[in-house]
């Protein structure tokens, strides 16, 4: 079954996705959506729940990479979400119980775009540095 979906991607492309998740192959499911060039602001929170429960550790690169990019629009409207992502990066974080490593992620971060104002403001709303 997985070879004949595989091979009839984009077109088999729902029913795949629908088939990873009930059989929850996270990860390969996680690789698709990175590959598709999907966001995770086209998914609902629902969506998404069964990964944060069961390998919280697959949503890692799909938050931190859509961060990203939302900052390099360098807009508000951007930050704003970029924050709001990374305010779910700390919940997955703490959830792994790898709170060190969430810290040292944020002060990059914010050492990496200290010179964009807006999104330090939009951190600081955020509470997500002091």
């Amino acid at each position: 079954m997985w070879n004949t979906l595989g091979t009839m991607l984009p077109i088999s492309g729902e029913v795949y996705e629908e088939k990873l998740i009930t059989y929850e192959k996270w990860q390969i499911w996680m690789d698709y959506q990175l590959s598709i060039g999907k966001q995770p602001s086209e998914f609902r929170v629902t969506d998404l729940q069964p990964m944060e429960k069961n390998a919280p550790e697959v949503l890692l690169p799909f938050y931190h990479q859509a961060a990203e990019r939302f900052v390099l629009d360098k807009n508000r409207h951007s930050y704003k979400a970029a924050v709001k992502l990374l305010k779910r990066l700390s919940k997955l974080y703490k959830k792994m119980k790898q709170e060190e490593r969430w810290e040292a992620f944020l002060e990059a971060f914010t050492t990496r775009h200290s010179r964009l104002r807006a999104l330090q403001e939009e951190l600081r709303k955020g509470k997500l540095i002091p």
